[in-house]
C-alpha cells in the first residue's frame, strides 16, 4: 500500500529521517527545517509502500553518510535498490568500452545500456 494511503508507513518514514537528521551529516539544515524536508519527502515518495522505502534507505545508508535527498530514495527505488545514474561514472565506462572493451564486465555492460536507455526515455 502507498504511504499516501499508509497513515503508519508515513510515520514510520518521518522517524526515518528524523534519525536520518541526528545521525548523518548534514549541511546548512537547522532543525526547525526538518517539517519541510518530512513534507517534501512524503509528497515525493507517496506512490511507493514503506518496505520500498525502508529497503531504499537501507541501500543509501550502505553508501552514504549524508541526509538523503528525496530524489535519492525515489531513484533507488526505481532502479530496483541500485544506486541513482551517475554520469561521471557513465564517461568513465565509455572510455574503457573504447580502449579495453574486452575487460568490461557483464555488470558494466549492464549499466551503460541502463544509462543509455534512461537518457533516451526518461524511464528506468
Amino acid at each position: 500500500m502507498p504511504i499516501l494511503h499508509d497513515e503508519t508507513g508515513r510515520i514510520e518514514l518521518s522517524n526515518m529521517l528524523f534519525q536520518c537528521f541526528d545521525a548523518l551529516k548534514v549541511y546548512g539544515k537547522e532543525p526547525e527545517q526538518m517539517k519541510g524536508v518530512n513534507a517534501m519527502f512524503q509528497l515525493a515518495l507517496a506512490e511507493y509502500p514503506i518496505g520500498k522505502i525502508r529497503e531504499a534507505f537501507a541501500f543509501y545508508l550502505k553508501h552514504n553518510n549524508e541526509l538523503p535527498a528525496a530524489g535519492d530514495i525515489a531513484h533507488i527505488i526505481m532502479r530496483g535498490n541500485k544506486p541513482p545514474f551517475e554520469r561521471s561514472v557513465y564517461i568513465r565506462l565509455a572510455q574503457k568500452r573504447k580502449d579495453f572493451p574486452e575487460s568490461m564486465t557483464h555488470e558494466e555492460w549492464a549499466y551503460m545500456d541502463e544509462y543509455e536507455r534512461f537518457i533516451v526515455t526518461g524511464k528506468y
